[in-house]
């Protein structure tokens, strides 16, 4: 499949039903991995519905941005946030480029509407965000103080 840069996708969807690019980046792991794995973007058709991973503008920002769907407010504004992030984003539909249809991952084809174990991944990742949001942010912390406390801030190689 023939890439291209992940800021040409726009362009290009203007005159083809899908684009491609190579994945860079952390926010979208375990499932995209950087330089690895190559997305295909197509045209979206609003209203996405939660759990679709939109390719959208940021304003102020020079690349677009792949994350995924996790609400969506009353006036349409999509929630989003990367799979291995934290933070919220809030995204005008019409701010979005395209949407994830299919993923290369180790050459092997995934198609997102159709792949029963993307579904699942994709719920699963959204089931235990707070396991991980508290291991991220609370726990490890607390475990790496207490660490530092009994080792007296050295560390043992």
């Amino acid at each position: 499949m023939k890439t291209c840069e992940i800021n040409a996708v726009e362009e290009q969807l203007k005159t083809q039903n899908t684009a491609a690019f190579l994945t860079r980046g952390a926010s979208m792991h375990p499932l995209l991995r950087t330089h690895k794995d190559i997305v295909v973007i197509s045209k979206a058709e609003h209203p996405l519905k939660v759990g679709q991973a939109p390719l959208y503008k940021v304003k102020g920002a020079k690349n677009l941005v792949l994350h995924r769907i996790i609400g969506i407010a009353d006036d349409g504004t999509y929630i989003i946030r990367g799979d291995n992030t934290y933070r919220r984003e809030y995204v005008m539909p019409e701010n979005v480029v395209g949407v994830m249809t299919a993923v290369y991952r180790g050459g092997k084809y995934i198609d997102c509407n159709a792949s029963k174990k993307y579904k699942f991944y994709v719920k699963f990742n959204r089931f235990s965000y707070p396991v991980r949001w508290l291991w991220s942010t609370k726990i490890r912390a607390f475990l790496g103080a207490i660490k530092r406390k009994i080792t007296g801030g050295k560390s043992h190689v």
